[in-house]
């Protein structure tokens, strides 16, 4: 009997030994999971193509796509529209406005960074408590509910971030370190970062300026190598390549380790950095990366390789 007590206890104890670690696991939940991002009734967006996001999504999401905020013109798709303040009554519609904390969904790695893309467009308006999160892991955390209502909120004018984007001719002018003369045919109603001049663009004089401007290519390897700024004899600015997807985390947050690989390349806090893509989706969702790592002097350019051809 004696023996027949002490192999029980024996057994129980090695159970007891193998249920701790599982419990502990089951407390740290998983990584990068956007508990505290869905806390206070965020607005969801999620940015997958409309068959997917019929396919599954998370309840109260609601389904948008980077191109409804841009221009038709097909040699500059990534610009963002003339009348940003048409874009702002419509996101006004879907609840919407610069106080409201905004969780955009995507798929992460396998998209092209069309949540920050989305996310930038959002501070460019003026929208600033925005974070992007990869859509599988949002849905697990809340696999069932009812769909919520969207809640309309008043029109609002938005207060244009002219810090986060720069257009054709700027880019240009400093990606080949020239100032072009500046042809002025009349007195502008209102100055945007597409009719500042090119001296003024950054706060400084165009020569304390360009010596601080660097380009960040965020395409993929592959990309890169057919066709790169580099090889256009005229572009005397330094380019770097880094690809988008290392901005970001499995969990399609914000990454914060690139700071060594940044300074390695040449990319300090201090630099202006010219981000560019394609047309702009990719090199939008640096930028807010960017700046979400403390890197102020970021900016989009939106029209990317499109434009420049």
């Amino acid at each position: 009997m004696r023996n027949i007590l002490g192999a029980l206890f024996i057994l129980l104890a090695l159970i007891a030994c193998q249920t701790t670690p599982t419990k502990v696991t089951s407390e740290q939940g998983v990584q990068g999971a956007p508990e505290k991002l869905m806390d206070g009734a965020p607005v969801i967006l999620d940015v997958r193509p409309p068959f997917e996001f019929n396919l599954s999504h998370v309840p109260g999401a609601i389904n948008i796509r980077w191109e409804d905020f841009s221009s038709q013109d097909p040699n500059s798709r990534g610009v963002l529209q003339d009348d940003l303040f048409s874009v702002a009554r419509r996101l006004s519609l879907i609840g919407i406005d610069p106080d409201s904390k905004v969780v955009i969904l995507g798929k992460g790695a396998q998209g092209n960074g069309e949540e920050g893309r989305i996310a930038w467009t959002l501070e460019v308006l003026g929208v600033k408590n925005v974070h992007t999160a990869l859509h599988t892991v949002a849905r697990a955390m809340n696999p069932k509910g009812d769909e919520p209502l969207v809640k309309n909120k008043p029109y609002w004018k938005p207060v244009i971030d002219e810090s986060l984007f720069i257009d054709s001719k700027n880019f240009k002018a400093y990606a080949t370190q020239k100032l072009p003369p500046l042809k002025m045919t009349g007195k502008k109603k209102s100055k945007t970062a597409m009719d500042l001049p090119v001296s003024s663009l950054f706060g400084m004089n165009f020569n304390e300026a360009k010596a601080k401007v660097v380009i960040l290519d965020v395409r993929s390897n592959g990309e890169f190598g057919i066709n790169n700024l580099t090889k256009y004899k005229h572009v005397k600015t330094p380019v770097v390549q880094i690809e988008w997807k290392e901005f970001f985390t499995e969990s399609n947050a914000v990454s914060k380790d690139l700071g060594k690989k940044l300074e390695s390349k040449g990319i300090t806090p201090d630099k202006i950095i010219m981000v560019i893509s394609n047309h702009g989706v990719r090199s939008g969702a640096v930028t807010f990366a960017l700046r979400e790592m403390g890197y102020r002097q970021s900016v989009n350019f939106a029209g990317g390789y499109e434009q420049w051809k």
